[in-house]
């Protein structure tokens, strides 16, 4: 009788072990950087959502859970901030507001706010599958946008 429950136990501590390794949660996120350059990344980017330049790679595509940072690569200060809807708009209408700082990427409104020269933003992660378009709130109308691609 104590070999067959320690069978069944070892059975059911092998089953919850290989729950946790497949929970959704349990998944590696990894961590991907965007660079925000007018001066390196010139050359337009043709993207489903429009034109795009200022930004490399101009498409990101990560699954759920992983991170995005922002790099400013540039002399002066950008942002990556979230737009709605599924092409670049010409005009966002941000308002200071929009660019307050938050920790994930989604529908909602998002943005790195400032990013200084040669810093980079914050973490933030991607929370829901989606395709999230952003643009720099000072340099929107040079073309410095770009698309982010959340799989799940």
């Amino acid at each position: 009788m104590f070999y067959h429950r320690g069978r069944l136990g070892f059975f059911a501590s092998s089953a919850a072990a290989l729950i946790v390794l497949l929970a959704p949660g349990a998944a590696r996120a990894d961590t991907f950087t965007v660079s925000l350059s007018l001066a390196k990344f010139a050359a337009v980017v043709h993207t489903s959502a429009g034109d795009a330049v200022g930004t490399s790679p101009a498409v990101l595509r990560v699954h759920v859970g992983d991170r995005v940072v922002f790099k400013n690569d540039d002399t002066h200060a950008h942002t990556a901030t979230g737009l709605t809807g599924t092409t670049f708009v010409d005009d966002p209408m941000w308002t200071d507001a929009s660019t307050r700082p938050s920790t994930t990427i989604d529908a909602g409104q998002w943005s790195t706010g400032e990013i200084r020269p040669g810093a980079s933003s914050p973490v933030l992660t991607a929370k829901t599958p989606g395709t999230f378009l952003y643009g720099c709130f000072f340099d929107y109308s040079a073309g410095m946008r770009g698309e982010i691609i959340v799989e799940p």
